[in-house]
């Protein structure tokens, strides 16, 4: 098989599928997949919030666990534009799939961290050598989450194959180390508050600060081949997600309410939780150093540059 064939067959093969109907009728039709995280959350806010139906556009958005699952769907052509961090889609395209990000989302910034390693709350690891021969739980192999445990472990003298990894659903991570399952896990909002409130889980450390205090972690991405015969429609995309960014920087509460109606949480983990930053322009500034770092960490196979992953 081919490194590219070889690729796919590696993506998930099923996803949770909740598609939210296309509402409008004479509007230009688009497939979108996200996940209900807020880090990843946008196109529910454009679409509650009208930004879509501004730009012209009738947006159908299908529910996704993880950003490999979205770009599973995107490689099939199930979907036209979809959201993953920068090592999966770099990983993508070092394989020969024809990737390209055409917008930023949600970016870590140490001040406000939305992801972080986390324990049981009565957990006995005190110190980062106390994971070894451990398991962590992260989103997905050979993503951010993963980047994020190694260069972590690596950054505090532990090395990164001597602690297990597997792969949960964010909301499972919490479960999952209340009950001894798991010794760690790479949370993200609004699962993180919600393991924390619940008693579940406490935060052990700022595990992203060791790829960056500040960067990409997630963008709106296509293929080559769809973004080059429908640019100008990417472009009326793109109008509304920096759209929704701006509005969601500055309205959290009324962004949390939206994110609890798709994610399931409760209202007041939506009003408590850590809330994302989301990016207005697409800088490469925010993803090559972590690109850099995963290339030395093994989490892609080689170097791939943000030029080589940003439509032009």
């Amino acid at each position: 098989m081919t490194s590219r064939s070889l690729f796919l067959a590696a993506l998930p093969a099923v996803y949770a599928a909740t598609a939210l109907p296309v509402r409008a009728q004479g509007l230009t039709p688009l497939r979108v997949g996200a996940t209900a995280n807020d880090t990843y959350a946008e196109a529910y806010y454009a679409q509650d919030m009208g930004f879509f139906t501004k730009a012209g556009l009738a947006v159908e958005i299908t529910t996704f666990t993880n950003g490999a699952a979205v770009s599973s769907a995107i490689a099939a052509s199930a979907l036209d534009v979809g959201i993953s961090n920068p090592i999966q889609l770099g990983n993508a395209v070092s394989r020969g799939i024809p990737f390209v990000y055409i917008a930023g989302g949600g970016l870590y910034s140490t001040t406000a961290p939305t992801t972080v390693l986390c324990v049981a709350k009565d957990s006995a690891i005190r110190t980062p050598k106390d994971f070894v021969n451990q398991t962590i739980a992260v989103s997905a192999l050979k993503d951010v989450t993963d980047l994020g445990r190694a260069a972590y472990l690596e950054k505090n003298g532990v090395d990164p194959a001597s602690v297990k990894t597997i792969e949960l659903p964010f909301a499972e991570m919490g479960p999952a180390l209340a009950r001894g399952a798991i010794a760690g896990a790479v949370i993200s909002e609004p699962s993180l508050t919600a393991g924390v409130s619940s008693n579940q889980t406490r935060i052990f450390a700022k595990c992203f600060d060791a790829i960056a205090p500040r960067f990409l972690i997630s963008g709106w991405f296509t293929t080559k081949d769809w973004y080059a015969k429908n640019t100008a429609l990417a472009k009326r995309y793109v109008a509304a997600i920096y759209e929704t960014a701006a509005w969601a920087n500055a309205n959290h509460e009324q962004s949390g309410q939206i994110l609890a109606k798709y994610s399931k949480i409760n209202a007041e983990t939506a009003r408590t939780m850590t809330r994302s930053t989301f990016a207005v322009t697409l800088n490469p500034q925010v993803i090559d150093p972590m690109l850099e770092l995963a290339m030395k960490a093994k989490i892609t196979d080689r170097l791939v540059t943000a030029t080589e992953m940003i439509a032009h």
